[in-house]
């Protein structure tokens, strides 16, 4: 099995803690005009995990993609679709016949 689907919360949590140290009016007052609470913050700059809407807010905040920070899983390739796809059901197998 391939990589599953994640989230770089440690990339986002950098650029967002980065930009709160430059906005220099806490994280408070941060928080409230980008419509999370101040634990959110928290969370994200300590590279940890918060619900997608929050993402959202954040990297709007941030006037950043929220895409920008997905890492897409692997895709399976031909063979491993051709081994999930065999071809080999009880349900789509010929009847048999019963003239």
């Amino acid at each position: 099995m391939g990589k599953l689907a994640g989230y770089d919360y440690r990339g986002l949590g950098k650029i967002l803690r980065a930009r709160l140290e430059q906005d220099g009016r806490g994280w408070r007052a941060s928080a409230a005009d980008i419509g999370v609470c101040a634990s959110d913050l928290s969370r994200i700059c300590n590279g940890q995990p918060v619900s997608a809407p929050k993402v959202i807010a954040v990297c709007d905040w941030l006037s950043l993609s929220f895409r920008a920070f997905y890492d897409a899983p692997d895709k399976p390739g031909a063979r491993q679709i051709d081994e999930m796809f065999h071809g080999k059901s009880t349900e789509t197998a010929e009847a048999p016949d019963v003239r």
